[in-house]
Parts: structure tokens; sequence; C-alpha cells
């Protein structure tokens, strides 16, 4: 019988084969060959500084139910840790975030957060990126992602240079459902909290051992760096997740399974600590579907799905299946 390890390992050999064939066959027809296709939209546009947002009342205000805003805040943790990570990839490409930021536009481009009762509301639009809808499971899953590693990061000291308090807008709407503060996190969530914590003191532990060209290394260990940061990322996911899973009711039977499928295979890949710097990231999402599925794909997938599109949704099946499988013959033993 194979241990979860070696499932582990055996899944995501056969997902990353799955999801890298016939790539020079098939192109995908939502791709643009610019490389900066696979930066999130408007990476370019905003700073990463916690001076982009307004001030008021003495207050630093943060819409988190806006795409810029959100933009800001991974944009804010990728340049604030980019000197631990500086030995491992030019340009902060070596940063653990990578695959977060990366995910964070995908799910955007790909209209994964507009409203699920009207894909208008809150649609993709590359040019003045507006907002994210509540209603959207993807949008809600993702805001714990997002709030959690940036509270996390401020409780922690890790953000020390933010001269004014952080207020994080909050909606009436589904209130129940979300936190908007350290102390509202924190009480309600303190195991997903002291997740992103550890990861963030780790990187104020580490020390400057030597300077190359001006560029500081610091004695990072970034196989600890990525556990850290995925172990952080999964306690985001499974305070999201159990909420979220039903309010896209309105996406078809297709989308919230692969919904589910996708972020099953996401925790396989913590599992075997899959790095996620800006290369690995990139190529993983390459076969990310480029659109929303209908109730028309399943299980038959429709034409203009490129090749490496219909391997990842494979591949991500099958691992959520295995994951089905392996549970069962656990609670069996048991």
């Amino acid at each position: 019988m194979y241990s979860e390890k070696m499932w582990s390992a055996l899944t995501i050999s056969t997902f990353l084969f799955l999801n890298s064939l016939s790539v020079e066959l098939a192109p995908n027809p939502g791709l643009a060959t610019d490389t900066n296709d696979s930066y999130p939209p408007c990476w370019d546009q905003v700073i990463g500084d916690i001076a982009e947002f307004p001030v008021q009342g003495n207050k630093t205000v943060i819409d988190i139910w806006s795409y810029i805003d959100r933009l800001r805040i991974y944009k804010i943790l990728m340049k604030e840790t980019s000197k631990y990570f500086a030995q491992f990839g030019p340009n902060n490409t070596g940063n653990v975030l990578w695959a977060l930021a990366l995910i964070y536009g995908k799910l955007y481009k790909t209209d994964r957060f507009a409203d699920p009762s009207n894909i208008s509301v809150c649609a993709y639009d590359a040019v003045s990126p507006g907002c994210l809808s509540i209603n959207s499971g993807w949008g809600g899953i993702n805001f714990y992602v997002n709030v959690m590693n940036f509270l996390g990061a401020i409780e922690s000291g890790f953000l020390r240079n933010i001269p004014h308090e952080v207020v994080l807008l909050s909606r009436e709407e589904h209130r129940s459902d979300f936190c908007y503060s350290i102390e509202e996190c924190r009480a309600l969530y303190p195991e997903a909290m002291d997740a992103a914590n550890r990861f963030y003191k780790y990187l104020q532990s580490r020390k400057s051992l030597l300077t190359i060209s001006n560029i500081p290394v610091y004695d990072t260990d970034q196989d600890l760096a990525i556990h850290l940061m995925w172990e952080a990322h999964q306690a985001a996911i499974d305070v999201g997740l159990p909420k979220f899973t039903d309010i896209s009711q309105h996406f078809s039977a297709a989308e919230r399974n692969f919904t589910v499928d996708f972020l099953i295979a996401i925790e396989f890949c913590e599992a075997v600590r899959y790095r996620s710097h800006f290369n690995s990231s990139e190529e993983f999402l390459v076969g990310f579907p480029h659109r929303l599925l209908t109730d028309q794909e399943n299980p038959v997938l429709a034409n203009d799905l490129s090749t490496r599109e219909k391997g990842l949704l494979t591949s991500v099946a099958l691992i959520s299946k295995v994951n089905k499988v392996t549970d069962e013959t656990s609670d069996t033993v048991n």
C-alpha cells in the first residue's frame, strides 16, 4: 500500500506529465507570446508601497474587494520579502510568494472573480480593473489567502514601516463569512493566523551572510521557506473552502468540480514542496482554463480548450480521485 508521501509524489508526477503534453502542438488560445502576459494584470502599475493606499482619519484604508488593492497587498509582500530570496533568482524571480500572486492574476483574467449570477459584474477588465464579487467562491477563498498573509505579516512585526493603523473596508453582505482586522481574524481563525505568522517570523530570523554586487545574501533555507509558505496557504484555504464551496451555485457543475479539484491538487503540491518561485509557478499555470467551464463540459471538454488545459483538468481530477480513495482507505484501516 502506498504511503501518503508516495501517493503525493506519484500524483504530482502524473500531473506535471499530463500538464506538459503537446505544448508545442497545441498552443493555448488564451495566451499571448509576450512574457509579461504571465504577470497579474496591472502588475507594473502598482508600486508595492503602503503609501499607495488612501489615508483617512489617520488610518490607512484598503478596499479588500478591489482587484487593485489586493494586488497592491501581494506586491507589498513580494517587495518586502525579496531580499530573503535574492540568491534563488534574479529580479526577485526566486521569491516563494510568486505562486500566490500569479494564481490571483490568473483567477481575475479568467473571470473567476465575477459574480456568478451575472458574469458582467466584476468581469475582467484589462484597462480599468474594478471589483471582486463578494458572491464569487474564488473571491472568498482568495480573500483568506490574501488577508491572512497581510495581517500575519503585520501582526508578526515583519511589516514594521506602516505609519498608520490599517483598516480593511468591510461589506455588510455575507459579513459573518469574513474577518476584517487582526483582532477579528485572530479570534476566529487562530490556526491560520499562526501559520502566516510562522512564515514571516522565520524570514525575520534570517541573517545576512555576505554581500554580492551590493546585494545581501541571507541564510534562507529555501525548502523550509516553501514549506512554511504552503502551510500558511493551506491554513487559509482550510478556512475559506468550507465557506464558499456552495456560494457559486450559479456556476456550472464542471466549474465547481474544477475549483475543488484544483485546490486539492495544490494541497498535494504543498505536500511535496513544489517550487513556488516565478518560473515553476508560471509553468504550473499554463494549462489553467482560460474561461469558466460550462455544463456542456461534464464530462466532454470543449474543443476551444487547449491540450495543456485539458491536461490540467484531467490531472487535477485524477489527483482529487486519488485523494478520495486514500482517505477512504485510511478510514477503513483505522
